[in-house]
């Protein structure tokens, strides 16, 4: 009986583990150009839940207001900040939602389009670049997102 308990103690902590990190952390695949040259199309990510509210300059990835797909972008304005949302056109960010547009503007449909996006539609923070098929050509695999 104990030899079970000293095999299976370990095991069953290891699973629970799992879970854990499973709950905490995923993966997603970069779609398209959008966030150029930040991330690239084919990119893998790695997204934490946001557990303190975005804040400016941060990669975040969300539901999409109008098609509900998953999109990453980054935060460009918070809430009560007014944003240029191109042709003239200012939005004061509501609270509790945020601007986010891509880093490759001219690539990228965004908060300009559709506007701010609520922070319950926020899935996560990206944090890492998990695979990148440009940077493993330079033998690098993993970078931090700025």
């Amino acid at each position: 009986m104990k030899a079970l308990r000293v095999f299976l103690t370990p095991l069953a902590i290891a699973i629970a583990l799992g879970l854990a990190a499973r709950a905490a952390v995923h993966i997603y695949a970069i779609p398209s150009a959008s966030m150029a040259p930040t991330l690239l199309a084919g990119d893998r990510i790695i997204v934490t839940r946001c557990l303190a509210a975005p804040r400016r300059g941060d990669v975040v990835v969300f539901h999409a207001p109008l098609t509900g797909e998953l999109m990453v972008k980054r935060v460009a304005g918070v809430p009560g900040e007014v944003m240029e949302a191109g042709a003239g056109r200012t939005v004061v960010v509501p609270a509790d939602s945020y601007f986010v547009v891509g880093d490759n503007r001219q690539d990228s449909f965004d908060s300009r389009h559709w506007g701010p996006v609520s922070r319950d539609l926020i899935v996560g923070r990206a944090r890492v670049v998990l695979w990148s098929s440009v940077a493993a050509a330079h033998g690098r695999i993993f970078r931090r997102i700025h």
